[in-house]
This record gives C-alpha cells, sequence and structure tokens, in this order.
C-alpha cells in the first residue's frame, strides 16, 4: 500500500523535493510479521512532540527537548486487531515552514492522519486547521483523521484547554486524544484506536463490495416481480402485433405488385393492338 521504502543502510537526498529521507527507526519491516500494511501521516508545528510520539511507539526512551525533523523519518509498528496483524508505517514530517516543499508522492497514499499540537502552545493550536485545509486539498478529507493534544504533562503552562480541543474535533469530523510522550499517557492507545479504525473500516468496504446479486441488480424493489401469467400475456400480445405488421406488410407488396402486372398487362394490349 505504500509506494516508498527509505533505505536501511545510509541517508538518501531527494534532490526533487530537497529533503533528508532518513532510515526507520524500527526494523518490523518482513512482510511475513504481519496481514496488512497503512500509512499513518503525523501533522504539526515543529517541536508538538510528533517525532517524540513516534520515538515512543518505536520503543526508544523519552528525550526532553529533541531538535525539529528535517525531511522525513517513519516507523513500523505492528499492532495485534482481533485476528489480524496490522503493521502502521508511521512518517513523521517537518513542521509547518517545511512540510509545503514535501512532494505530494509522500502523503497521497496515507489511510490516518495525525494532527498534533502542543497544548502549551496557543499558536500550535491555530496552525491545525492549516494542515486540515492542506488535507483537503489533496482529496484525502475522507480518510480517518486524529486529533492530538500532547504534552498534557505540564499542567501548569497548559493554554489549551480540553474543551477547546474536542470541539474543533468534533467540528471537523476528527477522533480526539490527548497524549503524554513523557508519561506515555494514551500514545500507544492512540495507534491502538488508529489499526482498529482501519481494520473495520476495510472490512466494511469489501462487505459493501462483496454483497449478494440480488441486493444489487435483480430487480427493483419498488416495483413486484413479474409474474409467469404475465410473461406469456406479454408475449402472446407481441406476437400478434409482430403478425399484423407481416400481414399489413404483405397486402401492401400484394397490392403493389398487382399493380404493376395490370399496368404492363395494358400496355402490351396497346402495344399489339392494330391501328
Amino acid at each position: 500500500m505504500v509506494p516508498l521504502n527509505a533505505t536501511n543502510n545510509q541517508q538518501s537526498l531527494d534532490n526533487s523535493n530537497n529533503f533528508v529521507r532518513r532510515r526507520p527507526m524500527s526494523n518490523e519491516n518482513n512482510d511475513n510479521l504481519f496481514d496488512v500494511k497503512y500509512k499513518v501521516l503525523l501533522l504539526g508545528d515543529t517541536l508538538v512532540g510528533k517525532t517524540s510520539l513516534q520515538r515512543f511507539i518505536a520503543g526508544k526512551d523519552f528525550r526532553p527537548g529533541i531538535g525539529s525533523t528535517i525531511g522525513i523519518d517513519f516507523v513500523n509498528k505492528i499492532i495485534s486487531v482481533e485476528k489480524s496483524k496490522v503493521n502502521l508505517q508511521i512518517w513523521d514530517t517537518a513542521g509547518q515552514r517545511n512540510f509545503r516543499t514535501i512532494g505530494k508522492s509522500y502523503y497521497v497514499s496515507t489511510k490516518a492522519f495525525v494532527l498534533v499540537y502542543d497544548v502549551t502552545k496557543e499558536e500550535s493550536f491555530d496552525l491545525i486547521q492549516q494542515f486540515n485545509q492542506l488535507i483537503e486539498q489533496t482529496g484525502l478529507d475522507m480518510e480517518r483523521r486524529y486529533l492530538v493534544a500532547n504534552k498534557i504533562d505540564l499542567v501548569l503552562n497548559r493554554k489549551v484547554d480540553e474543551e477547546t480541543g474536542r470541539r474543533f474535533a468534533l467540528r471537523n469530523s476528527m477522533i480526539y486524544f490527548e497524549t503524554s510522550c513523557k508519561t506515555g499517557k494514551n500514545v500507544l492507545e492512540l495507534f491502538e484506536q488508529i489499526a482498529s479504525d482501519l481494520v473495520h473500516q476495510h472490512d466494511s468496504k469489501m462487505l459493501e463490495f462483496h454483497k449478494p446479486v440480488k441486493e444489487n441488480f435483480a430487480f427493483n424493489y419498488h416495483e413486484p416481480p413479474i409474474t409467469n401469467h404475465e410473461i406469456h400475456d406479454r408475449t402472446t400480445e407481441e406476437v400478434k402485433k409482430s403478425k399484423k405488421k407481416r400481414s399489413v406488410f404483405s397486402s401492401l407488396s400484394y397490392e403493389s405488385i398487382d399493380k404493376n402486372n395490370r399496368f404492363n398487362f395494358r400496355r402490351f394490349i396497346l402495344c399489339c393492338k392494330p391501328s
């Protein structure tokens, strides 16, 4: 499902988009380990904690004050959903200033968008609307979106309250989560929810695709089915009409032939008549 694979051994420079694509943080990329793969894209302003979310899910230690991302990183995380093993390929992008330079090929196959803001910075929350508009511009606004209020452990410095975040999520058809990469609160739950939602969404689409034939186009439910008696009556009536047409055609043909013969006979008599 994901068209791009980052190299495992070295950094590679994408000259067309002018950013560095770095190796993945996790080695959970063996196709034999999972049943289905979905691409998840993290969006948000710089230093809101996107990289920390990714590091946590990859099993890395929390590092406060980690620098901003240059280009794009991704990590593979396998999550069990019922009887399926789901590989979430979680992509971390650069912040607001650099995201517009990233090629569209990096997010057109995305199945879930995670929009992250820092609860201690109101401007990071204000920028969420811009990222939401970017999603709409790509035509992917029907894909699942999650609004994440990060750094909730910084209670004394909080500027954006929970109610404000929930109202925004509700207005924009997003699922709301509050997380802390420092304590780990709700981080794993967030991605487990994403995996579960995507699997059930896929299953529902498959059920819609494989509907029984009779439910799709056997006949119109607003009209009663035609009985054998009605079919016989309609067929008999059509046969009568067909015979009538043939009869009219035949009589016209005979009349035309008869007139022609009589005309020719009269010409023959006139020619043979002595003067």
